[in-house]
């Protein structure tokens, strides 16, 4: 692998995180003793202060509400083995191997902050496990998300041992075999340690990171989908200028407005402002006129900014709440060598990854919304100004007459995903239950609420490439040189596999397709030439 990343517990971004799951980027620790010292002076203190008899949480004594039994620390390594292996309780289908992958990242991460007491060796094989591509099989369910994404941990933890399964080379094999195959050695958890790896938020915030970039790139594709519609529809150019969204003062209307304005320059067939007012004409002497041309569209493309933008700036917001989510200490206890203490705290709570899911689903249900009402108005005929449901134009005399039927069934397809993907955009957060003997009477739901992200983008990959599809069909009805340059640009690309519907047929292979294309390409490689 060329390229590499040094990761200090400090600096992890959600791009890194994508790129070392998508792009096989791989990982080092900072150069120099200090990175080293500060993980050996955590573990080295934790280690003299158990031998003084004192109780330490999960070190010492029970987990959880069980907290009040103490041990010898002569069993602390037993503890942290029965910790490990009493959460392997995680059921149902299981998180992918690139998911497994940025989980071992983001608790590595955090691992080394040098405030969680685990051993050099540990973290050295977790390194090692992302860099040599072994990834832990995660079942998707079993995490409140306080303490942390304990159940789902305890994959990573068991597969650092020796135990469990992983994703290696292609196949789910033993995480012992693995291990043996890279000549690497598995780790024997001393005192602390599987609560180290445990007891933290790091499931939640490598899917909430994943889903992060993936989002960003959906907000684009909205965009694009809204000035495809603009030029179907031959809208109005005006409500995308800069400065209708400079004196909102949101910047993601900004950046929306200005995203559309490009991908819409050099079209043949939207409305100049000035042009418009020419065409209309004014009304002079006359009481009342009643004008061919509409001066402003619907909501769905006139307020399209307004709409995304919202998403943009939950965006913006929500990457700064990752980021720090990314670089935080977040398990318990927590172990201040330079002040001599050790916390028993709270940080494994999840509830800032939690609550930003939650706002990220919301607006990702509305730009679903958004692609669906535009989708109306250019697959229906009513609104098109071209065909029934986008058929092709077919002589009167012709044998397919009254026989081809279009995208009627694609709009159904792209309204039966919106509403999934509104019913998943319900706020998970606010659902807490007690569990745990009470312990944990107020838990953050974070995971649940990023696995349900996680679903959504997935569900509105699907809706876009269907309704892309729908756009490529007008163009060709209208004439794709009519477009704009961008537009076209995305046209040429994405006819490379998919064909104008000349006659029914299914389009279920072509949409998976187009999905697939939208979700491995840059914006910047769909829509150059």
């Amino acid at each position: 692998m060329e390229k590499s990343l040094i990761i200090d517990g400090n600096n992890l971004k959600v791009e890194d995180v994508y790129n070392v799951v998508k792009n096989n980027i791989s990982v080092k620790f900072p150069d120099g003793d200090d990175f080293k010292k500060q993980i050996n002076a955590s573990r080295e203190y934790l280690e003299s202060f158990i031998k003084k008899g004192y109780p330490v949480y999960g070190v010492t004594t029970g987990f959880g509400d069980s907290c009040h039994n103490q041990i010898n620390h002569g069993n602390a390594e037993k503890l942290q083995e029965s910790l490990v292996n009493y959460h392997g309780i995680g059921i149902g289908e299981n998180f992918t191997e690139g998911e497994g992958k940025a989980v071992t990242l983001v608790r590595l991460n955090s691992n080394i902050k040098g405030y969680s007491g685990i051993k050099s060796d540990t973290v050295e094989l977790m390194k090692e496990f992302i860099n040599r591509g072994i990834s832990p099989v995660i079942p998707l369910l079993g995490s409140v998300g306080a303490s942390g994404d304990l159940t789902p941990l305890s994959y990573l933890a068991a597969t650092l041992m020796g135990k469990r399964k992983v994703y290696y080379k292609g196949a789910v094999v033993n995480a012992i075999d693995a291990i043996n195959a890279e000549g690497l050695k598995p780790v024997r958890l001393q005192a602390k340690e599987g609560l180290a790896i445990m007891n933290g938020t790091s499931v939640m915030t490598a899917l909430a990171a994943l889903a992060w970039v993936d989002l960003d790139k959906l907000a684009d594709l909205s965009d694009l989908i809204t000035a495809f519609t603009v030029q179907i529809v031959f809208g109005n150019e005006i409500p995308f200028r800069e400065k209708v969204s400079l004196i909102k003062n949101h910047k993601g209307q900004v950046d929306s407005a200005n995203f559309i304005y490009n991908a819409i320059k050099g079209s043949k067939r939207v409305h100049q402002y000035e042009e418009l007012l020419r065409k209309v004409g004014a009304i002079e002497s006359k009481s009342f006129k009643k004008h061919e041309i509409k001066i402003q569209d619907r909501y769905s493309i006139r307020c399209a900014p307004q709409i995304n933008g919202v998403l943009r700036d939950t965006l913006a917001f929500s990457k700064e709440w990752i980021e720090n989510e990314l670089n935080s200490a977040n398990d318990n206890p927590l172990i201040d060598v330079e002040n001599s203490v050790i916390y028993n705290s709270g940080n494994f709570y999840g509830g800032h990854i939690s609550l930003c899911c939650d706002y990220l689903r919301i607006a990702c249900a509305n730009a679903s919304d958004l692609s669906d009402k535009q989708a109306e108005l250019i697959i229906d005929g009513k609104f098109n100004n071209l065909t029934e449901n986008l058929a092709p134009r077919l002589s009167d005399n012709s044998e397919l007459k009254g026989l081809v039927f279009g995208f009627k069934a694609a709009q159904i397809s792209i309204s039966a995903l919106r509403s999934e993907i509104q019913f998943l955009s319900n706020p998970v957060s606010i659902h807490s239950s007690p569990t745990e003997s009470i312990n944990q009477d107020k838990v953050s739901l974070g995971t649940i609420s990023a696995r349900k992200l996680r679903e959504q983008i997935n569900l509105l990959y699907y809706q876009f490439s269907i309704h892309l599809l729908a756009c490529l069909q007008a163009m060709d009805l209208v004439g794709p040189k009519e477009f704009s340059p961008i537009s076209l640009n995305f046209y040429n690309k994405v006819r490379k596999f998919t064909s104008f519907v000349s006659e029914d047929r299914p389009l279920d292979a072509e949409a998976m397709l187009l999905a697939e294309y939208l979700q491995k390409t840059s914006m910047k490689d769909m829509t150059s030439e």
